[in-house]
């Protein structure tokens, strides 16, 4: 069988830590869709993964973005005056860079970690992230397994899934397939396109201690086309 492999997209600025929380917060920004690419062989279940890191090696300001924001002065202003989501906003932008504001992984860090202080899991997500990918920060899977925990707490599908990518592998943490597949399924429940790709290719290929069911695995896999095309992220 052929795997669609899914890339993630650019994360917008929104005011929960990850696109799919249990339930959004009213006037959350749509973000971009990012076209999926085909991928094949017996372990493309981590091609999503992939994915993630192959966008945090590629992010560059995107002139375009400029004029669907907010003004940078007045998102500034908000964030400075306590505003959480203008400051997981603020840092998105930094760590994105744009035409208006030059990339600048340490600002952005440190507006995320000022954000996570005021709310905790507003920026979890994003944290771990830059703690996996070593942008701004040395790489740590272990401190990046931890804001990944905290995120999850908070809802956020993409760090379900981020967090049973690292279960799968060891990283960070204990190899454990059966908490991977456990977080593939929360995210799943809650449309993630690549958590449904990634089950249905551990069925197709009898992975994560899952027992080959082709008509489970073409179940995930046509779920997960679904959710790429209806679900706006």
């Amino acid at each position: 069988m052929t795997a669609l492999a899914l890339c993630r997209c650019a994360r917008e600025e929104r005011p929960a830590p990850g696109p799919r929380e249990a339930v959004a917060p009213a006037g959350q920004a749509a973000p971009v869709e990012r076209a999926p690419h085909v991928a094949h062989g017996p372990r493309d279940a981590h091609a999503a993964h992939d994915a993630h890191a192959a966008h945090d090696a590629q992010e560059s300001p995107h002139a375009a973005h400029d004029a669907q924001e907010p003004p940078l002065a007045a998102l500034t202003a908000a964030a400075e005056s306590g505003d959480v989501d203008a400051a997981v906003a603020l840092g998105r932008r930094y760590l994105r860079g744009s035409a208006q504001l030059p990339a600048d992984a340490g600002q952005a860090r440190a507006w995320f970690l000022r954000a996570e202080a005021a709310r905790p899991g507003s920026a979890a997500y994003e944290l771990g992230r830059m703690s996996q990918s070593g942008k701004g920060v040395p790489a740590d899977p272990v401190e990046a397994v931890r804001w990944f925990e905290v995120a999850v707490d908070a809802g956020s599908a993409d760090a379900m899934f981020l967090l049973a990518g690292a279960a799968r592998t060891g990283a960070g943490l204990p190899r454990d397939d059966a908490r991977a597949v456990a977080l593939y399924r929360r995210a799943a429940a809650m449309e993630h396109p690549e958590a449904l790709q990634a089950l249905g290719l551990a069925y197709q290929h009898g992975e994560l201690g899952l027992a080959i069911d082709e008509s489970e695995s073409r179940r995930y896999m046509a779920a997960a086309g679904h959710a790429l095309q209806h679900h706006h992220r």
